[in-house]
This record gives structure tokens, sequence and C-alpha cells, in this order.
């Protein structure tokens, strides 16, 4: 439903290739961190989705009606990328929302998958295999105000616990967390920035 209902204009439809082909072309061992920047209301969320739904469901790739989007989608592996939904303002930290997004993505108990980012991130990257796991870190889609907390500096260690594991993080950067100075300054080095 979520990609059935994703209207792709020419600039979502590159920034969706873009995105798709960064995957295509990850390196084992060579985890990378990437943000979405863009003004509240403007979509991230659903590209997101989409771009997860992509990825997650293999059998939807045959579906997408942009030639663009799907020229990218062909070339991802015959199978499902795990992908971990990290809902930002479910839970009192984003390290609880963190464990807790991936607990239900592997079907295993919280307690299990470590409790700093670089301990949940690891255990992401050995469970997903071979291929890379995808971590997509956004508001939860049912808040309707913005996250009253600083996780700029836990978005940042977990964009540098990323690397040389098999996980690419996906982040939508709210204007909580959008701000590229003060103590958010970490996220501008830590993620490569496209803005929607």
């Amino acid at each position: 439903a979520t990609l059935d209902g994703y209207h792709f204009t020419d600039i979502t439809s590159d920034l969706m290739a873009k995105w798709i082909d960064r995957v295509v072309v990850m390196p084992t061992g060579s985890g990378n961190a990437y943000a979405l920047a863009g003004y509240r209301g403007v979509g991230k969320s659903h590209f997101l989705a989409a771009f997860g739904a992509i990825l997650s469901q293999p059998d939807l790739r045959a579906k997408l009606k942009d030639s663009h989007v799907f020229a990218s989608a062909e070339r991802l592996i015959r199978r499902h990328y795990p992908v971990v939904h990290v809902r930002r303002g479910t839970k009192g930290s984003l390290i609880d929302e963190l464990k807790t997004g991936v607990a239900a993505t592997f079907e295993v108990p919280t307690d299990s998958v470590g409790n700093t980012p670089a301990e949940i991130v690891k255990f992401t990257s050995d469970k997903g295999g071979a291929g890379p796991s995808i971590l997509i870190i956004d508001t939860d889609i049912e808040r309707e105000s913005r996250v009253n907390r600083d996780d700029g500096s836990l978005l940042s260690e977990i964009a540098k616990a990323a690397e040389g594991t098999n996980v690419f993080v996906a982040v939508a950067l709210d204007d909580d967390v959008a701000a590229a100075d003060g103590r958010n300054s970490g996220i501008a080095t830590s993620y490569q920035i496209d803005y929607l």
C-alpha cells in the first residue's frame, strides 16, 4: 500500500534510484550513513517507507511504475534485505527505540541485541548476513509534534558504529535534529545529507 500510494516526481525518482544504487554498490564491510533533510511535511517519511518496501519486498519491485526506479531496483539481489524501522518518539530514548526495532525485525528478545550503538549495530550487521541490513530511523508517523529531546549525538554514534559493518543507515532529519550546529553538529560530519 505504501508503494502503491507513492507518486514519483522527477526529483523523487532520481533520489530513490540514487539511494537504491547506494545499497547495490555498497561493498561488504563498508557501512554507510545517509540522511534525508527537508521541511516538515515534504514527504521524507513516505520516501523512506517506500525505500524500505522496495528493499524488503522483492515481489514488489516488478510492479514499480517508474522506469528509472525500476531499473535501479532490478540491480538489487533477489532476496529481501532486512529492514529495521526505528520509530523516534515511541520510547523514552533513541537507544530503546533502536533496540525495539532491531528485536522486532529479527524476532529476538530486546535484551539480546546489545545496549550501546556499537553493540546494536554489530548485532544488526551479523544477523543480516552477507548483504546489507537497512536501518531506517524516522519520527513515528503517529506523532503530530516534534520529539522533544537531543538525539543528534546518538545519531552520530550510530553512523560511526556502522563503519566497517554491513549496515546502511538512513535517517530522516526532522526539525529537532536537522540543525547542523551546536550539539547536532556531528550529524553534518557523520551523514551524507540529501535534500527533499
